[in-house]
């Protein structure tokens, strides 16, 4: 706990927190870092309407991230994690009086459950073993876990109540339509693509337009400063930026923020990027959410999880490179691809539904 403290006290002005604004009777909810905060995101907007959420973060990174998110009716307040010491950890609780204290996955900090009276609920939560894991887990009044063996093994510690919903990383928020004016019998959209991942698409693409004349491509760079240079690399072709969107186009590259996710509703096929450089892959689900097959190349070590699920539901179609690629887009893109009889919307539901029944019986009427 030391160099926690030692780095808090230095760089997060860790004494801001001696003058929180006291509450009421709040949610507590404990996310360390962007990944967990996205990964609770759709549970949060559920519960945003009840509970007055009062969230903590861990790492400096998700500081300016989460900021960005206020207003956005995920929580009402923000402040970063007291340092996990007993003074401090009592200190915070009694100003913003929880009604329970939610900590998503591997968050175990021993001060913080040992020295609050809040009733502790731990979600998406998963076993990895080990004595600290063991005591610390009985201190929850609650587990929801990702698996039915981390339920298992949860169960053979003799925590008080367990219960296996599924993994939070499954559930997806509605996106917003988008309006996409496209004159195509087929489509491939392409997102979240890095340098040198739109140069092996275009070759699959210069194969694929021989065969299907009027196939379309939507790419969606990553990074959106990107744009101009994605356009440089397929030249040749009628390219349009999104934002400033021409009547007819083969390729259109996306130049703005937040559409990527409702723009996969359109596509025959999608591509998901990270995967053909060393990146480690991004969102895989978002195309998957609307049925859409999913390729990707060998870089996936950061979505493994995902990718897993997606090829076993026959959602998920992993190629080496622009020949397998090219391969495997003109057999789907001629077969007419039927969706998989896996509903991942559906499936996201039940988890969702899942983890509100579970702290609505909880939680009773507070």
């Amino acid at each position: 706990m030391l160099p926690y403290s030692t780095q808090t006290g230095r760089q997060g002005r860790w004494w801001k927190n001696l003058f929180v604004e006291k509450g009421r009777g709040s949610l507590w909810v404990h996310t360390a870092s962007v990944g967990e905060f996205n990964t609770i995101r759709p549970l949060l907007k559920r519960l945003y309407p009840r509970y007055e959420i009062v969230l903590t973060y861990f790492s400096f990174r998700a500081k300016e991230y989460l900021k960005a998110q206020e207003g956005k009716a995920y929580f009402h307040k923000l402040y970063r994690l007291p340092i996990d010491l007993p003074p401090f950890v009592i200190s915070f609780e009694r100003k913003i009086k929880p009604v329970a204290i939610v900590i998503m996955e591997r968050e175990l900090w021993p001060s913080l459950l040992t020295f609050t009276k809040a009733p502790k609920i731990w979600l998406n939560a998963y076993a990895k073993g080990g004595l600290l894991e063991r005591c610390l887990s009985k201190k929850f009044s609650l587990i929801i876990t990702r698996d039915e063996s981390s339920a298992e093994r949860f169960k053979n510690y003799g925590c008080k109540k367990v219960l296996p919903c599924g993994n939070l990383k499954f559930v997806l928020e509605e996106p917003r339509p988008v309006e996409l004016k496209v004159n195509a019998s087929r489509l491939i959209v392409a997102g979240s693509t890095h340098q040198g991942e739109e140069a092996i698409i275009k070759k699959a693409f210069d194969l694929l337009r021989r065969d299907f004349k009027d196939l379309k491509l939507i790419v969606a760079p990553r990074h959106v400063k990107r744009a101009k240079e994605v356009v440089d690399v397929f030249k040749g072709y009628r390219v349009s930026f999104r934002s400033n969107q021409e009547e007819d186009w083969d390729v259109l590259v996306v130049d703005s923020l937040g559409e990527l996710f409702s723009l996969y509703a359109y596509a025959h096929v999608a591509i998901v990027g990270g995967t053909f450089v060393p990146i480690g892959g991004h969102n895989l689900l978002e195309p998957a959410y609307f049925g859409k097959p999913v390729l990707y190349g060998p870089h996936t070590h950061k979505v493994k999880d995902l990718k897993d699920f997606l090829e076993k539901v026959g959602l998920g179609f992993p190629v080496k490179d622009e020949i397998e690629l090219y391969t495997r887009l003109k057999e789907l893109l001629s077969s007419g691809f039927s969706k998989a009889s896996f509903n991942l919307k559906e499936y996201s539901q039940r988890i969702l539904e899942c983890y509100l029944s579970a702290l609505e019986e909880m939680m009773g009427d507070y």
